[in-house]
């Protein structure tokens, strides 16, 4: 799932999302924007904020060309097909 479908689908305001993760509402803007890509552990810890409803994947397929990388193994039930 992407993480503006995720947002919308569980009515989570950019601005709180922000809080979650420590950046600012305008960031997470331009995450959903595609200005800027996250890199690494940064979509990883991104991605367990959402329980893994977004994946490392679903943020940056380059760093994480698998759908399940980055994911740990006691969690994979989480992840569902996109």
């Amino acid at each position: 799932m992407k993480l503006k479908e995720y947002l919308r689908v569980n009515k989570i305001p950019q601005h709180k999302f922000a809080l979650t993760v420590g950046r600012s509402q305008g960031y997470i803007s331009q995450v959903l924007s595609g200005r800027y890509i996250l890199r690494g552990k940064v979509a990883r810890q991104w991605s367990e904020a959402t329980a893994f409803q977004v994946t490392p994947h679903d943020l940056n397929a380059e760093d994480y060309p698998n759908l399940t990388d980055g994911i740990p193994p006691d969690r994979l039930s989480n992840v569902t097909a996109a």
